[in-house]
């Protein structure tokens, strides 16, 4: 297990291009909009020198379809950066649920101002109707390409500006809420090489304003021109969309509760004329709805799904060699667990203070605000709830975990296939003394998540505590890099390897570990860096936004010879569960999340099944993955522990 010793080394590989995997949607009318999202990346030295002519006739970006009210699909004519972008961010029911009633301490003072007296000095033209200078051009959503500017060219002056656009708030500074989002913008390139920047800004439903235009007080220079033509032209096969969809999903998840929808990419979707490549389901105010991208070029043709259908069907009946497997039975491992858990974080004064603290600190928060800033780090407000949580398995029985997990326990057992359950502890858990001030960095903050840990292992599973690990881990900090991402809820390269590490040394303890044909040293490792935009900054105050860029992350890449490694069907390992799998496994810089470091370390395949719309949701996909089964040794449950306490997404029943 090498690559654990190198616990976090000084990286010299150059920083990879992040680049949006987004696409041009067909649109038209104004509506609103909101931010986050993060890409792949495209090389500069690739980049058409001159923007082409620009159409004199309207741009239709995207054709919606409405098949119901929780329903809808975007269909794209040509695969490009900025086409998919725009579909997905503009008018998307998924990010406007809830935003609609007016908030309870808005006042309207300002309601009645004319567009002449409007507040925003970063505009330098106001007009009530759509300018000439951007007729034909194709609109696009400003998030994205904004976080493509800053990873391409290291400035966020375009993010800084239309975010102050968007944080005005008409003398009302304690509503929360947005009072208007920049819906379409504009790049208009100029004879110099410089791009200049024309905004839809459209007021939120509930102020009651129209509609109106501005061009920012900002003209981009250097080789922003080169790089927006890029956006707007280069298309993209279906790999790049599914991997563009991936990362949207996983984005948008942590407060949105995205993800994607089992589907074959191009086959029919709720009736046969929507072929979509990929289905987006979100539930942020608990009511789920789903949002399909389509894409004339890569619909399958029923000629074409039959033959797919076919050749699957083939390769699921071949492909899959059965194993012999006989469970081990010890249980010294868990009842060495077991005990090391007894008294060890009891509720005192220093606790009790703590959870007053915190939940002070909720109380004052907008009830709308999902983040905030403390030190250098952001926070997230479920999270937090969770180390405020009372008795987890006293919870309804639609929330409370442990008995689905016993029964997947039971499930599995009759497969003779071994189930390690790994919660993940929240950031918050572990820097407690970043959290709130004055509180002692070696403190145990969350008796009641300790105490679900306890039960679980009484209750006969076998749980992986990872919370000793990842708190000695943060001894060896080096700031601004931590264990955990300082913008974003999931842990960085430290806090995984600590993680890997011990989950590592689990797997080789199991009695069939020697029989299983393992081969270490097989799979080569490569340290790299991504670029990661957090997924905590879209939910603070629109005018804090801009202070948090995307980070630069030292990560590895796994590779078997030359091909980024990825466990297949026959791996003897499946690794399922939430957003903490997938994390730069399947997004980020791929094949050096958790699936392929424990793949490295052990010899064993891993194959890695990942819900972003939740943990609780993962195994109801294993379930259907009876022929894939018949090749497991081991089940790892790995899933942030947050989703132990009032879950959004259900825990019902296999």
């Amino acid at each position: 297990m090498k690559f654990l010793e190198s616990r976090y080394k000084k990286i010299s590989v150059a920083v990879s291009v992040l680049a949006a995997l987004t696409w041009s949607l067909s649109s038209c009318a104004s509506s609103k909009q909101e931010p986050e999202t993060a890409q792949p990346s495209v090389s500069a030295e690739s980049l058409p020198a001159a923007l082409p002519p620009q159409p004199s006739t309207p741009v239709t970006m995207f054709e919606m379809r409405f098949l119901n009210a929780d329903k809808q699909v975007r269909v794209v004519n040509k695969p490009t950066l900025a086409a998919l972008d725009f579909a997905a961010y503009f008018n998307n029911p998924i990010r406007l649920a809830g935003k609609e009633d007016k908030p309870e301490n808005y006042t309207g003072k300002m309601a009645s101002a004319k567009l002449a007296e409007y507040p925003f000095p970063m505009l330098e033209s106001l007009s009530e109707y759509e300018p000439e200078a951007v007729a034909g051009r194709q609109p696009l959503a400003w998030e994205p390409l904004a976080k493509i500017l800053y990873a391409q060219t290291g400035s966020d002056s375009l993010a800084q500006v239309l975010n102050s656009v968007e944080a005005v708030k008409w003398d009302e500074p304690d509503v929360f809420r947005a009072f208007q989002t920049v819906t379409r913008m504009w790049g208009v390139p100029l004879s110099d090489g410089s791009v200049d920047w024309w905004v839809e800004v459209m007021p939120a439903q509930w102020t009651e304003r129209s509609v109106f235009y501005g061009k920012l007080k900002l003209s981009s220079k250097g080789e922003t021109a080169e790089i927006l033509n890029y956006y707007l032209t280069g298309e993209m096969n279906i790999d790049d969309a599914m991997n563009w969809a991936r990362t949207l999903s996983s984005y948008w998840y942590p407060t949105l509760n995205t993800d994607l929808e089992p589907h074959t990419a191009g086959a029919p979707w709720e009736g046969d004329k929507n072929r979509p490549f990929a289905v987006m389901r979100g539930n942020p105010m608990g009511s789920p709805m789903w949002v399909a991208f389509e894409v004339p070029a890569f619909r399958l043709s029923d000629e074409a799904l039959r033959a797919k259908r076919t050749a699957d069907s083939l390769a699921e009946a071949g492909e899959v060699v059965p194993v012999n497997r006989v469970l081990d039975t010890n249980s010294a491992f868990r009842l060495e667990t077991l005990a090391s858990l007894e008294g060890s974080c009891p509720e005192n004064a220093a606790t009790k203070k703590f959870r007053e603290s915190l939940s002070k600190k909720l109380k004052n928060l907008p009830k709308e605000q999902n983040a905030w800033a403390n030190g250098d780090m952001l926070w997230f407000r479920r999270n937090a709830n969770y180390l405020l949580a009372d008795k987890i398995t006293q919870q309804d029985s639609l929330h409370n975990p442990l008995p689905r997990l016993l029964e997947l326990k039971k499930y599995l057992d009759s497969l003779n296939v071994q189930l390690l359950v790994v919660p993940v502890p929240v950031k918050e858990e572990i820097y407690g003394e970043r959290l709130v001030d004055g509180t002692a960095a070696d403190l145990c903050v969350n008796p009641a998540g300790r105490e679900f840990t306890r039960e679980m292992l009484a209750a006969g599973l076998d749980v992986l505590d990872l919370y000793p690990a990842l708190m000695a881990a943060k001894s060896g900090d080096e700031p601004p890099h931590y264990s955990y991402q300082r913008y974003d809820t999931h842990w960085a390269l430290p806090g995984m390897l600590a993680a890997m590490e011990l989950l590592a040394s689990r797997v080789t303890q199991y009695s069939w570990y020697a029989e299983s044909g393992a081969q270490p040293g097989s799979l080569n490792l490569q340290e790299t860096k991504t670029l990661r935009e957090g997924d905590l900054v879209a939910h603070l105050p629109d005018a804090e936004k801009s202070k948090y860029p995307a980070d630069t992350l030292p990560v590895m890449k796994i590779f078997k010879g030359t091909e980024a490694y990825k466990g297949g069907k026959n791996s003897p390992i499946l690794l399922m569960g939430d957003s903490f799998t997938g994390v730069f496994e399947s997004v980020d810089q791929k094949s050096g999340g958790p699936g392929s470091l424990l793949a490295y370390a052990t010899g064993l395949d891993v194959q890695v099944l990942t819900s972003w719309g939740g943990g609780p949701g993962v195994y109801h996909r294993m379930m259907k993955m009876k022929k894939d089964m018949q090749s497991k040794r081991l089940v790892i449950y790995m899933m942030t522990a947050r989703d132990f306490w009032q879950s959004p997404m259900e825990w019902d029943g296999l």
